[in-house]
């Protein structure tokens, strides 16, 4: 069938074989599908609008135009949207005072910390236009992120997880695991994110955090399951129902519903956190893990330091005691008789 591209609305449709693996039973065996190609004026969360909010499609065009991810476009229109929908009003003409009640509102100073970063732009953003003569949330408060440490899933848990899994979570587990991705990093991949280099080694390119492409290693054992286990054109896995791409929440999800139901507290990111724990332990070398997890600040590479750190616990063990307590280096007391 002839690509057919609509003047108004980027997108192009094609016919689609009922034989490939997606298709669902019961369906015409020729079905159409329209693939939507993002532009400029595509932005994110276009339907999740239920207040009037002044100048905020003209503010998340300059956050797309300066690096901003779908994600962060999003969340922006939707805390906005909660904001007007507490207000009663349009949120440009919102003072400091009612910025200060709406966070007294929030649950948690962890939902303050995440909804007053989405906002604070937006009003920076209307005061450096000349939309406001003011900046409101200037002067609000933004609790400290609090920086927690990793919680690597136990290795026994782990090996259980990828034994029994699914086919089609096991490359996930892997992923994680083993490179430590994401479950955005995971939902994005393509066909044609592999490459291979001239010594064998297999490299998934990604776009992370702000918007950073970065490459990560696929072990080759690894790389030696997943490969056909992959869709082998496009995207990598496709949703079970519906169309397209799975999404970092449908990964996320079905993982941590996965791990649950195996009695585990543990979720998909702490397969991560594994991937980056073991790595420290067995390379003892902190920039190599921060290029293999993509964090921009080492300073959350350092963290990976203090989990599960042998040397560490040996040197407390090994710290001299009271000739009292059990065999081991003694503590020398001053003024002891040493004959």
């Amino acid at each position: 069938m002839r690509s057919i591209v609509h003047p108004n609305v980027s997108t192009v449709t094609r016919t689609v074989d009922s034989g490939v693996r997606h298709a669902h039973p019961g369906r015409n065996p020729s079905r159409k599908v329209v693939e939507k190609q993002t532009t400029m004026d595509d932005l994110p969360g276009g339907s999740y609008r239920t207040e009037k909010i002044s100048y905020l499609e003209e503010h998340l065009r300059w956050c797309r135009k300066i690096g901003r991810s779908d994600d962060t476009l999003f969340r922006r229109r939707q805390v906005l949207t909660w904001l007007a929908e507490f207000l009663g009003h349009d949120p440009i003409t919102a003072t400091r005072d009612e910025l200060e009640r709406w966070q007294d509102s929030l649950p948690s100073l962890a939902n303050v910390r995440w909804k007053t970063a989405l906002i604070r732009p937006y009003y920076q953003w209307l005061h450096q236009r000349g939309y406001r003569p003011d900046n409101p949330s200037a002067l609000i408060p933004l609790p400290p992120n609090a920086r927690r440490l990793p919680r690597p899933i136990d290795e026994e848990k782990l090996a259980r997880a990828i034994e029994n899994a699914p086919r089609r979570l096991l490359p996930w587990l892997l992923l994680a695991g083993w490179s430590g991705m994401r479950a955005s990093d995971i939902a994005q991949l393509r066909r044609d994110s592999f490459t291979c280099d001239h010594k064998g080694n297999v490299w998934a390119r990604v776009i992370g955090k702000g918007n950073v492409e970065r490459t990560i290693p696929i072990p080759g054992w690894v790389w030696s399951i997943i490969n056909p286990m992959m869709s082998p054109s496009g995207p990598c896995w496709r949703r079970e129902r519906g169309f397209g791409p799975v999404t970092a929440q449908h990964v996320s999800q079905y993982s941590n519903q996965y791990l649950h139901k195996l009695g585990f507290t543990e979720t998909l990111h702490t397969l991560r956190h594994r991937a980056g724990t073991v790595a420290m332990k067995n390379t003892k070398d902190l920039l190599i893990v921060k290029n293999l997890l993509g964090h921009v600040d080492i300073q959350s590479t350092t963290l990976y330091t203090l989990v599960a750190n042998d040397d560490v616990a040996a040197a407390a063990e090994n710290l001299p005691r009271p000739r009292s307590y059990s065999d081991g280096p003694h503590l020398h007391v001053v003024g002891e008789d040493t004959h």
